[in-house]
Formats: C-alpha cells, structure tokens, sequence
C-alpha cells in the first residue's frame, strides 16, 4: 500500500494549515543558531521558512517524492536561500553525518516511524553524532488521547478537490492498534474515493498508509541517556503547555535534548 508520503503535492494540501509547529521550530532555531539538520525534511513544511529566516539548513528524508516537491521549493528561492540549502536522502536511523549542527529537528511526529526501541536508539545516536557539543535536538511526538483509539470505523467523510487531478473526492480515516516488538503501534489508513457531482463513487479509490509507534515520555527520556543526550525540556504542545496537562489531555509531546558539551 502506498504511504502519503509518495504523493508531496497531496501532502502539501493536507497539511498546508499545520503551522503552530513550524513557529515553534523557528523560535527554538533562532534562540540556538548556527547550522540546522531538519530530519524527515518532507517538502520543506519547516525548511523553507528556516531558509527565509538565514538559516542554514540540511534536509534529509528518505523518500523521493518528497525531495523532488523540496527541491522545487528551494528552486523559487532567492539565490541566498538557495545557497543556504542542501537536501539529502538518507534514512533517519543512520544519518551519514558528522558533528556539525547546532540545532537538530525531527518535526511532525517523525521518530515515530522507528518501531523498534533499537531503531528509535540508532536515531537518536545518529543525531547525537551529528550535533556539536551543547547542540539541541527538538521532536515531537503524537500521543492520541483514549477516546481516539477507542473509536471505531473511519472517520469522516469529508468532500474535497484533488489538488493534482481536481476531480472532487470525498476523504475518510481509520485506524486500527497493532501489536509491536516495544510497543504499541498505531496503523492509520487514509481513504481516498472520487466522487461525482452528486457524492457517488465514480473511478478508483486510493489508500494510503501510515504506521506510528505509540511511545511514552519515560520511554524516550531512557532512550536519550542510553543515546547520549540529555533531557532538557518537554512540553504538551507548541502553546507551551505542560506535558502532564492538569486535565491529562495532551496529544501532542514535544521534547527537546541536548548534547553534552563533553561527549
């Protein structure tokens, strides 16, 4: 089954309103400085406004499709922007790169697609390496509240235009809970059908697919010592919430380690 990450343009549509991260990124790389490594770099959702802010920046992602969006987005740049930008294929559990960032990214749940604790720990090594001493490494992760594993079926359905092909196409969601060597994984299936002007199913339908390790604060924080790095900080969301909200809702955690100064 293909992924939604081998379609960038439909990616960019879904996402296009998916900025409070993107902020929250761009403060924490200019309070930091110095060359960033945006890990799981996508389309450039969070690249390209670094790029606009002076930053340099490194992307890497590993699939293609994603680079190509990327790489034309970077092309509509200044000659600044584009002399500040570098993409890369690789794969985040072995990052082919030496001690030279000062800030590291994994944005929009990304160390999620490592399902195993020895794939997360080869990521967070890899990131560790790649950061000077005193480097930061930010990343969030998705932590669905109970109430949305609990429901059953798809979600939706919702009526949309299709960027690519314009044809209108009605969207719906399901998941489903599997078990993981370390964890619970949380397999989501993004349904896509076209429709005719009266919402009948007319053509091919397409689903897409998506796989996330479902990990718990304690979990990552033993992974980063074991990584190497140091918890510093940890919020429950990018308005700068606890991550233990007083209500006990938070679907989005957000972390940010450090390397040592002396590693």
């Amino acid at each position: 089954m293909r992924s939604p990450f081998d379609d960038g343009e439909l990616y960019d549509w879904e996402y296009r309103r998916r900025r409070a991260d993107v902020q929250f990124y761009r403060t924490l790389a200019d309070e930091r400085d110095g060359p960033v490594l945006d890990i799981g770099c996508g389309t450039g959702r969070l690249m390209l406004p670094l790029l606009r802010d002076g930053h340099v920046v490194v992307g890497a992602d590993r699939a293609p499709a994603m680079l190509d969006r990327a790489a034309a987005r970077i092309r509509r740049l200044g000659l600044a922007g584009r002399r500040r930008a570098l993409l890369m294929r690789a794969d985040l559990r072995a990052l082919p790169l030496g001690p030279r960032f000062a800030f590291a990214v994994a944005a929009f749940h990304t160390v999620q697609h490592c399902e195993t604790d020895a794939d997360l720990l080869r990521f967070f090594r890899g990131a560790a390496s790649a950061l000077v001493p005193g480097g930061w490494l930010a990343f969030d992760t998705f932590a669905p509240e109970r109430r949305f594993l609990d429901r059953r079926g798809r979600s939706g359905p919702t009526r949309f235009r299709d960027p690519r092909t314009g044809r209108p196409t009605m969207y719906s969601e399901s998941h489903r809970l599997e078990p993981g060597p370390d964890g619970p994984i949380l397999a989501m299936t993004f349904h896509y059908q076209p429709i005719d002007n009266r919402d009948r199913p007319r053509g091919r339908s397409r689903n897409l697919s998506l796989r996330h390790r479902l990990v718990q604060p304690a979990e990552i924080q033993s992974l980063l010592v074991r990584a190497g790095l140091a918890l510093v900080a940890t919020w429950g969301g990018f308005d700068g919430q606890p991550l233990v909200a007083a209500d006990g809702r938070t679907e989005q955690h957000v972390y940010l380690a450090q390397r040592p100064n002396v590693y």
